[in-house]
């Protein structure tokens, strides 16, 4: 029985691979896993991206998963940005956002990710307190909103 999960947009993916890289390296079809007995997936809410979960590859595959590319601390590119409201042109490096030099992204068979655990660690902040991105201007005064100052004109406000 397949079990497909919905992630937050802050969970990390540190017990997935992609399935796009999986079945490339296994050279078996991008469907097979939905042939598979216990298969646990997973997906972000409004994506179509398939991540297959360590624990339940088939015995045959597993040595492929340390082929695959670690995804510790990673979320979907798109998921940092609704779970920031960072627009996604802050994360294409030839928009010079001064934000994009303060991020870890990869990009993995033209799917992109940041690495929103390195983020908090940038920030200094537990990885359970929710994150947004705006331009300082917009946060009301101290005390009201907690925020960080990332680059001249951006914030960080958390709770």
């Amino acid at each position: 029985m397949m079990k497909t999960i919905i992630l937050p947009p802050n969970e990390f993916l540190d017990d997935y691979i992609l399935n796009a890289e999986f079945h490339k390296i296994a050279n078996i079809s991008k469907n097979a896993y939905k042939f598979w007995k216990n298969i646990n997936i997973a997906k972000y809410q409004g994506t179509r991206t398939i991540f297959l979960h360590k624990n339940c590859i088939l015995k045959k595959y597993r040595h492929i998963v340390k082929q695959c590319s670690d995804l510790s601390g990673f979320v979907l590119a798109s998921s940092f940005c609704s779970f920031t409201t960072l627009a996604p042109s802050h994360l294409v490096k030839k928009n010079n956002s001064s934000i994009y030099k303060l991020l870890e992204i990869k990009e993995i068979y033209g799917i992109k990710f940041v690495n929103l655990k390195a983020f908090y660690d940038f920030l200094g902040l537990d990885y359970h307190q929710f994150i947004y991105i705006e331009k300082c201007h917009f946060f009301s005064p101290a005390p009201f909103e907690k925020r960080i100052k990332i680059t001249e004109s951006m914030c960080v406000g958390y709770y």
